[in-house]
This record gives structure tokens, C-alpha cells and sequence, in this order.
């Protein structure tokens, strides 16, 4: 029943899930549909032990109880005893999770005059660009194509996201490109002779276009640009295919951009995100970091270094 109604991407991380809980009560020789609330504790409390995070815990048990509604079955995961377990883990663990290194355009800006001549360099460009002005995720953005592109007389334009992870019902949202961003966009496309179809393409050797991108080359392409510019490997480690949504995110709060400005940039359905994205560049501008400057704490005569 769920073939159709959920993305790919979501299909496979809930038979993943339930792959994974299958295993465990096969290894207890118990029933896995339907459950018992005090397996499914069980295995809540090998998961905490294993290391797994809180959120992916909870995804877990999520799809165990949309199998077991799915089967007609009462849902187990709504018991005390699943209750209880979930608690237990929220106060043994902690919930926050690591955030992707940011690749805002301070960074695109260094790439950009570096990286030189050639396909795969105006590729990584306009892809950079585009990743960055539109805070597309990595799916939205290998599933733009040419015809998504609104190319404006006075030389900006605009993108339409078709359809995005939280946009089920496919509404889809357009998002502003710069002079910059479409310069190096039409360059990308006339080198590579692109006028229909996926814009951003694989490259095979230096000057092979293949089919659209795969949502699982963002991350390396990022990462290959990091390490281009010079970034210290642990941050390089860090960039994922979010790095660009993350540092467009703070880029925007930087520049004191209101907050629902920033929710709707990013086609979020709350503010969550792209608080958490900010959180630093808030911090600096809370109430306390403002009293420190007010009272002189922040001042160069409170520094204790020569």
C-alpha cells in the first residue's frame, strides 16, 4: 500500500528498519508481526547499547508500528512498556545530532575563483550556485531540469522545486537565482550542450556527459570541493549534501534575514531547522552575548592573552 505514497529514499529506510527488528526476533525466536510491546523494549534497549542515535531509534519503532497498522494489527509501539523504553532512552542519551559542515558563499566564492577551467569545473560551479540559492536538498536538486529553469531578461532567474522530502503532495516552490548563479548555470549548460533534460549530469573522463547526477555523488562532489579549497580533513569529513542548505541557512541569519524568510527559502514546514542551522550565529547575538558587550566583558582591555 505504501509503494507510491512515500519518496524512494523513505520506502528503503523502512524496509531497512523492519529488516533489521526481523533479525532481532528471529534471533529470539519471537514473533515479529505481530510484536510484543516487551520484545520491542528489548529491542529499544540493544539499539541505546549498540550506539544508535535517539532519532534513528525512533524511526525504527515508527515503522514498526506503521507495519503492524498496515496488517490490520493493533499498534504494539503505543504500549507503556514501548512508552517507558523511548523515556528511559531520552534520559540516558543525548538527542542532538551532528550537524553537516556548512559550505556557505564565503566558501563557493573561493571555489569559484579557483577551480579553474574545464566541464567538471563548470559543473561544480553552477551546481554550487544553485545548491546554495535554492537550499535544495540532494534529491530536489539531481531532479531539476532545464525546463525548471526561468531565465529573466535582466539576468537573474528563478527554480522551480518540483517536489520536495516535506512537499508529499508534489505543490513544488520557486526560488530566486542570481546574476551570479545563472552566469555560471548557462556556462554549464553551453559547454555541455544541455537544452533538455536533468541539468546536472555525470562526467566520464573530461568531457563525457552521462545521465543525471545520483543523489549519492553530492556529498563527494562537496567534499572534493572542501578539500580544494583547502579545508582541514576533520571538516572535510564533516561536509555532506547538506553543506550547502546548511550554510546558505546561516549565511541568511547572518544578514539578519527574518526567520520565516529563511523557513520559506528552504521549503521547511517549521522553524526546527533552520534554528538549529543558525544556533551558532544566534548565539552570538543573544541577550547574554550582548550584555558582555554593553558591560565591556567582550572588550580588547578584557582580553587576558598579550
Amino acid at each position: 500500500m505504501a509503494e507510491g505514497a512515500y519518496s524512494a529514499n523513505t520506502l528503503r529506510a523502512q524496509k531497512a528498519d523492519g529488516a533489521i527488528f526481523q533479525s532481532f526476533c528471529k534471533g529470539r525466536a519471537e514473533s515479529f508481526l505481530p510484536a510484543d510491546p516487551a520484545t520491542i523494549r528489548a529491542f529499544i534497549e540493544r539499539e541505546v547499547k549498540a550506539g544508535k542515535k535517539p532519532a534513528t531509534v525512533r524511526r525504527y519503532i515508527a515503522t514498526i508500528g506503521r507495519a503492524h497498522i498496515g496488517a490490520g494489527l493493533l499498534n504494539p509501539c503505543s504500549g507503556e512498556a514501548v512508552r517507558l523504553a523511548l523515556k528511559k532512552m531520552g534520559r540516558e542519551t543525548s538527542a542532538r545530532q551532528a550537524q553537516a559542515r556548512a559550505l556557505g558563499w564565503k566558501e563557493i566564492k573561493e571555489f569559484i575563483g579557483s577551480a579553474g577551467k574545464g566541464l567538471r569545473a563548470d559543473r561544480e560551479r553552477a551546481l554550487l550556485c544553485v545548491a546554495y540559492e535554492t537550499l535544495a536538498r540532494r534529491g530536489e536538486l539531481v531532479a531539476l531540469e532545464v525546463r525548471d529553469i526561468e531565465f529573466w531578461p535582466n539576468g537573474t532567474g528563478q527554480a522551480l522545486i518540483r517536489r520536495g522530502k516535506t512537499d508529499a503532495e508534489g505543490q513544488g516552490r520557486v526560488a530566486y537565482l542570481s546574476r551570479e548563479t545563472m552566469k555560471w548555470l548557462k556556462i554549464w549548460l553551453e559547454h555541455a550542450k544541455i537544452e533538455e533534460g536533468p541539468v546536472f549530469r555525470r562526467l566520464s573522463g573530461r568531457d563525457q556527459i552521462g545521465e543525471a547526477l545520483h543523489s549519492g555523488s553530492i556529498a563527494p562532489i562537496f567534499k572534493r570541493v572542501a578539500q580544494w579549497i583547502g579545508m582541514p580533513e576533520r571538516f572535510v569529513a564533516e561536509v555532506s549534501g547538506h553543506s550547502t542548505r546548511v550554510g546558505a541557512a546561516q549565511d541568511l541569519a547572518e544578514l539578519d534575514i527574518d526567520l520565516a524568510a529563511i523557513t520559506q527559502a528552504g521549503g521547511w514546514k517549521s522553524t526546527r531547522m533552520p534554528l538549529q542551522y543558525a544556533e551558532k550565529i544566534n548565539a552570538a547575538r543573544s541577550g547574554m552575548a550582548r550584555a558582555a558587550e554593553k558591560t565591556g566583558r567582550d572588550s580588547q582591555q578584557a582580553d587576558p592573552s598579550p
